[in-house]
Order: structure tokens, then sequence, then C-alpha cells
């Protein structure tokens, strides 16, 4: 763990420090919601997820100091509460479709090509969110959220060869469909 970080679990655990813990949820919030939103993909449980794992880290502050690994230990501690929202929330078929985030497009770039720059993008999209479950949580955490394969693998507690199949099979999946809409 770096030096910030380390400074701020030892305020949490030993001196009970609320804005040394404010700065921890902060500092994570971000990365954690976009890992939640590929389980349960719905924002408003994301939000309800995160801070429930960390209600439960404040109260258990003082153990904190033990955690070899903060980042696997809270990224599996949101994994394990989204997994458990969605059982108790019953809502493991039909979901909500994410809005597809388009990038920016220059003032200067041809309206035919601002067309078909999004038609690709709702393209890929749906060939993404095709994929199986698992799939397609690795190559999100991959492409979208450029994690390492080892840190997914300590997240997702699977090995770094299941993560390098898994980005196999969502890459053999996706190239036809994409190779298809570009011919």
């Amino acid at each position: 763990m770096d030096i910030k970080l380390n400074n701020l679990i030892r305020r949490i655990a030993t001196n009970d420090d609320e804005h040394a813990f404010r700065g921890l949820y902060y500092l994570y919030y971000d990365s954690l919601f976009r890992f939640a939103i590929h389980i349960v993909k719905r924002e408003d449980w994301c939000e309800e997820i995160i801070s429930d794992v960390f209600f439960h880290l404040w109260q258990n502050r003082a153990k904190l100091i033990d955690v070899l690994n903060l980042d696997s230990y809270i990224f599996r501690a949101v994994k394990n509460q989204a997994l458990n929202f969605l059982e108790k929330e019953d809502k493991f078929v039909q979901y909500e479709e994410l809005d597809v985030h388009i990038q920016y497009i220059g003032e200067n770039e041809n309206p035919e090509d601002v067309v078909l720059y999004e038609e690709l993008n709702n393209v890929l999209s749906k060939a993404i969110e095709s994929l199986p479950d698992k799939c397609r949580i690795i190559f999100k955490m991959v492409r979208e959220d450029n994690m390492k394969y080892k840190q997914i693998a300590d997240i997702l507690g699977i090995s770094v060869r299941t993560i390098d199949a898994q980005m196999a099979i969502a890459i053999k999946k996706i190239k036809p469909i994409l190779t298809k809409y570009l011919k």
C-alpha cells in the first residue's frame, strides 16, 4: 500500500478519525461504483451497496490495520454485497440497460462521421452486454476500469489464467460483430 493509504488506515484504525475515513471513501468511491454497476446495473443500488460496505468498514475499523491488500479486500466486499443485494432483491434476470457513454467528438467532425461513430459505439456496447456475466464483468474491468489481471483475480477470487481465458472469449465474441458492422 502506498504511504497516503497507510496513513489513512492508521488514522482510521487507531484514532477513529472520521475525516480520514471520508478520505478513504472518496478515494475508492468512483472505482467501486464502476465495479458495482457491472454487477447490479442500477446506480441507486450501487450507492446503497457502497454505503453498506463502508458502514461495515467503519464498524470494524480497528481491524483495518490487519488487512494486507485493501484494494482486494474492499472490491471483494463490494462484489459480495452486490451479489447478496441481487439475491435479496431477486433481480437476477432483467435489468435496465446502461446508457452508452459516447466520447466527445470535435466540432470539425463531419455529421456523418458522428452518426457512424455513435452507431459503432452502440454496436460495441450491445456486443459487450451480450457476453456471459463473468466474461462481461472481467472485460469491463480490464477495458473500462484499466485494472490489471492480477488485481481482478484477487478481487474476484479467480486465477489470472481465468482472466486471460475470459478476455480471449470476449474478444473472440466481439470481433466478428464489429467486423460484420464495419463491412
